[in-house]
């Protein structure tokens, strides 16, 4: 059987995690509309889906960001308004892939500090990019507050999430980088029962 290429492997690879991405959504979202509705929160899992997507594939999680919109928004039953700020909005978080090229991926991955912030700025980002279209539809900076305050649930689940799937080896980890430590690991053993064998 032929090996995929890294192009096929990354393209099968973010229409998987599309799909988990868009199924895990919809069920938190239907869910949380349907118990919690009067709770004065959002649960979104938007940011933790992003974070991780940038981690692996870099601008390609922009996929991500508006399939994660595109789901909140249809399970929650929203109007045309709520699809522009959510999908477009979501797009700000991919601002964070200057966070990562500054600091470093492996330092990132590697430091449960570095991962907490990183998530936060993710999120904030989130928020200030819903706000900036939002203002299109006129809305003013108190809407600013209200989406950070009614979506700091998807915060704190985001930086729990991060902080899980870092401790799984190559999930929270860019995937090139990923693949060569594999092929890098695998020549290693090969090369060990080679010698082994001589002796």
């Amino acid at each position: 059987m032929k090996a995929l290429t890294f192009k096929q492997y990354r393209t099968a690879n973010i229409i998987l995690l599309t799909l988990i991405f868009v199924i895990a959504e919809s069920a938190v979202t239907l869910g949380a509309n349907l118990w919690f509705r009067e709770l004065p929160y959002v649960l979104s899992l938007a940011v933790f889906f992003v974070a991780l997507e940038m981690m692996r594939w870099h601008a390609f999680a922009a996929i991500a960001a508006v399939a994660s919109g595109l789901a909140f928004c249809a399970a929650s039953g929203a109007g045309g308004r709520q699809y522009l700020i959510y999908c477009a909005g979501n797009l700000f978080m991919l601002f964070a892939l200057i966070f990562l090229k500054k600091i470093g991926r492996e330092r990132v991955r590697e430091s449960a500090l570095m991962c907490i912030v990183y998530v936060l700025v993710t999120f904030l980002l989130a928020q200030v990019g819903r706000f900036c279209i939002s203002l299109i539809f006129g809305a003013d900076a108190k809407m600013l507050i209200q989406f950070i305050t009614t979506d700091s649930l998807s915060a704190l689940f985001a930086v729990i999430g991060v902080l899980i799937v870092r401790n799984i080896d190559g999930l929270f980890e860019d995937q090139k980088t990923y693949l060569l430590r594999l092929e890098a690991e695998r020549r290693e053993q090969a090369e060990d029962k080679e010698e082994d064998y001589r002796h």
